[in-house]
């Protein structure tokens, strides 16, 4: 093991490299993040660059103690790199330490990862492994002047060498990534482990703070899940109920009534299309469930439910078909996926959502109803709600030998699994003084159609042919998918 006078002693050493460094670098205040550190494992892939280590007063402000360039330390990524906790382009993951009991971590180990500059610009200067200045990709200089991180932007030439080993020469520190979960979980990095506790509540007003967001993150693996780094702070929804942090490829969104959920972007553009938390879906109440069958995903929300599969697109189910929806066994029951959303009727008479294997729908003069299957087939064919049959008012119903199901202007008939077909008007009103589909006609074998004659259907046992008389019949006109 390389102790810490190991790495001090001769001209190789930490003390002769900073005489070396300061013949080639503009004078810097220097600390080493060595003293007073535990150094485990073998020694570095390449030589540290120390600086001097002076103790500064507590910062009473969220960018913590040393934010300022005469401190010494280097900025936060996310202050230079658009709100993003990741190296910027141009720099790679050099090496890392931890801080422990930090707040920012919910008292636990905070680990913070040097981003070092490439040497982009040229290679000299490399037999110590950092090239000289002039060959960085990025240049010296201080952090924003509109936040409190006004740490130093690539001025400290040092690498501890922990991460990307492979990467022999380098520039210096460009800015500071930092995660609550150890970067060789997430990086390429090694399990050599430096320790600076002072480092423990350095941050900035770009990162997000502890609480169930956090918490949630790092339970996903942080930078290592499928959200990879976050992009600013935790903010409010703007309700008094709600908080989010943005990630590269997502959401967290939490709520003091629902758990932290992570959101894609395949459920969160449509729940914001749909009003966000405003709207009638609410707050997530699950994560995005994959592995449904059609390779299906699915989020649940307060209201409802956003789902998509392989032969469907991206739909929400909310209010009461999401209720009717769950208790007819959802996406494995009789309606299968939605194929559309809802749909409304000229001054809202109506509203219907299909599915893959049927309907929900309402309207003023009816109850919320599901047609589906052969029901379903046979109102189509009659021309669904703007059809002969108009909407549906009683649900489905078993009969002997066969189902059925009512409408507001006839019914539908079915023998055995057979297909359905629509009894109406004065057919309907003969055939059922006649006992229906238990008298001497029998079930239906044809829909009910009219001709010159009148109204015909053909019956198991005869056929029925009435004069035609007039029927009451609504048009509805155009109908409006809700937006």
């Amino acid at each position: 093991m390389s102790t810490l006078e190991d790495l001090n002693a001769g001209p190789g050493g930490l003390v002769g490299m900073i005489g070396a460094l300061s013949r080639r670098f503009p004078p810097l205040s220097r600390r080493s993040v060595l003293v007073g550190a535990a150094v485990a494992g073998s020694a570095l892939a390449t030589n540290p660059r120390g600086y001097v280590l002076r103790p500064v007063p507590a910062y009473a402000s969220i960018c913590g103690p040393g934010n300022t360039f005469d401190s010494g330390w280097t900025v936060f990524c996310c202050t230079v790199n658009k709100g993003v906790n990741a190296c910027p382009p141009g720099s790679f993951a050099a090496g890392w330490w931890k801080a422990a009991d930090s707040s920012w971590c919910g008292n636990g180990y905070r680990y913070i990862v040097d981003c070092n500059a490439s040497c982009s610009k040229c290679t000299s200067g490399c037999s110590d492994g950092i090239c000289d200045s002039k060959c960085w990709s990025c240049s010296c200089g201080r952090g924003s002047s509109a936040t409190c991180d006004q740490r130093r932007v690539c001025c400290n030439a040092f690498r501890y060498g922990q991460c990307n080993t492979q990467v022999k020469c380098s520039g210096g520190v460009h800015c500071r990534v930092v995660s609550c979960v150890a970067p060789y979980k997430w990086a390429s990095c090694t399990t050599t482990s430096l320790s600076d506790n002072r480092t423990a509540e350095h941050s900035a007003p770009c990162l997000p703070g502890w609480g169930a967001i956090q918490r949630k993150y790092d339970a996903m693996g942080a930078q290592k899940s499928w959200l990879g780094a976050s992009i600013g702070p935790e903010r409010a929804m703007g309700d008094g109920r709600g908080r989010f942090v943005t990630y590269q490829h997502g959401w967290i969104v939490w709520s003091h009534t629902t758990a932290a959920r992570n959101m894609h972007p395949w459920s969160h553009t449509p729940w914001v299309a749909e009003g966000a938390y405003k709207g009638v879906l609410g707050y997530p109440v699950s994560d995005m469930t994959y592995g449904l069958k059609d390779s299906a995903w699915m989020q649940l929300f307060e209201g409802g439910a956003i789902t998509d599969s392989l032969h469907t697109t991206t739909q929400s189910v909310t209010g009461v078909r999401w209720n009717v929806w769950r208790d007819n066994g959802r996406e494995n029951g009789i309606l299968g996926f939605p194929t559309s959303g809802l749909v409304y009727g000229p001054d809202n008479y109506y509203w219907i959502q299909t599915f893959q294997g049927g309907a929900i729908t309402d309207s003023r003069e009816t109850t919320t109803q599901v047609v589906a299957g052969v029901m379903w087939d046979g109102w189509k064919r009659a021309g669904r709600e703007t059809g002969v049959l108009s909407y549906p008012s009683t649900p489905r119903k078993s009969v002997s030998r066969g189902a059925m199901q009512g409408f507001r202007q006839g019914e539908l008939w079915a023998l055995g699994s057979g297909m359905a077909y629509r009894v109406y008007g004065s057919v309907l009103t003969t055939w059922q003084a006649a006992g229906g589909a238990a008298g001497r006609y029998g079930f239906p074998t044809g829909d009910t159609v009219a001709s010159g004659e009148g109204l015909t259907c053909t019956f198991e046992h005869g056929t029925i042919t009435v004069e035609p008389q007039p029927q009451a019949a609504w048009s509805p006109g155009v109908a409006r998918r809700e937006a």
